[in-house]
């Protein structure tokens, strides 16, 4: 008597679900988008805190330099004076000279002000001095 063998199928092959793991899953996906919102956010906050301080050293600077302009046009005449640039709105200025006790030496001072800034300079000066 031959003894029976089960048949089994060598050959063919089972339906197993397959699993495609070559993706992101929504939690990476949304892990990623939010390091990359904080980052333009911190980037853009750097930008506009250094554009505000760009503006503020234009401001200072333009205010400096109108100021040693009339600095140079007060030191040829000596004559206080204040005034209105007109030139440009806002901006105002005032020329002092104050002499100094028991000396031939006169302080020039002068005011620039506008968009919130103000630079004052002076110069000491002796009368009747050429150069």
């Amino acid at each position: 008597m031959k003894s029976e063998q089960p048949i089994t199928n060598v050959g063919a092959r089972r339906a197993v679900p397959q699993h495609d793991n070559a993706g992101f899953t929504l939690l990476e996906i949304m892990i990623a988008l939010a390091i990359i919102g904080l980052t333009i956010t911190v980037i853009l906050n750097s930008v506009n805190f250094h554009a505000n301080i760009l503006y503020e050293n234009t401001i200072t600077t333009k205010t400096y330099q109108l100021a040693k302009e009339k600095m140079a046009d007060f030191e040829k005449t000596t004559t206080p004076s204040s005034g209105v640039l007109e030139a440009l709105k806002g901006y105002t200025f005032e020329n002092s000279a104050t002499n100094i006790e028991g000396s031939n030496i006169v302080m020039l001072k002068t005011v620039v002000t506008g968009n919130g800034k103000e630079v004052v300079l002076k110069r000491l000066i002796i009368k009747g001095y050429e150069g």
